[in-house]
């Protein structure tokens, strides 16, 4: 009976360890302009996703850095990304970016197990993903248009 017991706590664990590793394999993402993101397909682009939400006031001014970047995207080979960080989606997600002017999409899900990132204690927090998929840096507090435009220029 003890054998048959150890097996199946062995069996229980390795199925915890391939769940826990299934789940951080995941690399499609929801947005919220009803397309997807597949983080496997964006080889060779630096990736930017900065966490934000409406009571943050950084947020704000660092949205307007987004945008700037997010309209010279093709010049600098960059996808820019926000995550709401309260998890706001639908109309209500779409009325604070446009109350906030983001013109760039939104992440309807949080990759951050990709990278092995912890949940953001505070925000503005900014991700930004190398060419490779890897996560290059995580900036803590309000980043500036050149703080990011020299990270991705490497």
């Amino acid at each position: 009976m003890a054998f048959a017991r150890k097996w199946a706590l062995l069996a229980i664990s390795v199925l915890v360890v391939f769940l826990a590793a299934a789940a951080s394999l995941q690399s499609v993402y929801l947005l919220d302009n009803g397309e997807e993101i597949d983080f496997d397909d964006v080889a060779g682009k630096w990736v930017i996703i900065s966490y934000w939400a409406s009571w943050c006031g950084p947020c704000r001014e660092e949205i307007r850095i987004l945008n700037s970047i997010h309209r010279d995207r093709a010049k600098h080979n960059v996808i820019v990304l926000g995550l709401n960080y309260d998890g706001v989606q639908g109309e209500q997600l779409a009325q604070q970016k446009d109350r906030w002017g983001a013109e760039y999409p939104d992440l309807l899900e949080n990759p951050r197990l990709r990278w092995d990132e912890p949940r953001p204690d505070f925000i503005p927090r900014t991700l930004i993903v190398d060419p490779d998929g890897e996560l290059l840096t995580a900036i803590a507090g309000t980043t500036t248009r050149n703080q990011i435009l020299s990270k991705i220029s490497r």
